[in-house]
């Protein structure tokens, strides 16, 4: 006598007689079907909003506000004074960010500076030396141009 087969055997079965029976091109529109919402294009648009903190936003107050929640429910006796420090905590905080973004910006702006002025310095001294000897700068640039050929 042969052995009974389990339903869940016979279910595993039957689906995948089912699933050889289909062609690949319609087990891939099922797929699509069964995941429509997540099938439509997702939208490109942009918008003319900048969204990192300048400084106009620097003075929005953004702490919470659980003082004043825990007021409105009648349950302040434990949390007003921990909720009031936490909040000039964050406010401390924030104030810190905002001067280390600041003095951040500052040291990119003097660093760009420093740079662009030690530039000037070494163009400065090149075409000194131009002037001063012009055919030792001709032939150095047609050396330099022939080696340049050389390796192209």
């Amino acid at each position: 006598m042969a052995p009974q087969k389990s339903p869940a055997v016979v279910a595993l079965e039957q689906e995948q007689a089912a699933q050889n029976r289909l062609p690949a091109d319609a087990e891939l529109d099922k797929g699509l079907k069964d995941t429509f919402p997540a099938s439509d294009p997702v939208s490109t648009t942009r918008t003319s909003i900048p969204t990192g903190a300048g400084p106009a936003e620097s003075n929005i107050d953004e702490s919470p506000r659980v003082a004043e929640a825990l007021a409105a429910s009648g349950d302040t006796s434990s949390y007003e004074g921990s909720a009031t420090e936490a909040s000039e905590e964050v406010q401390a905080l924030r104030r810190e960010v905002a001067r280390l973004r600041e003095s951040a910006a500052e040291i990119g702006y003097a660093s760009v500076r420093v740079a662009q002025s030690e530039a000037e310095v070494v163009l400065d001294d090149v075409r000194d030396r131009v002037r001063k000897r012009p055919l030792a700068a001709v032939g150095i640039a047609a050396l330099i141009g022939y080696i340049w050929g050389l390796t192209r």
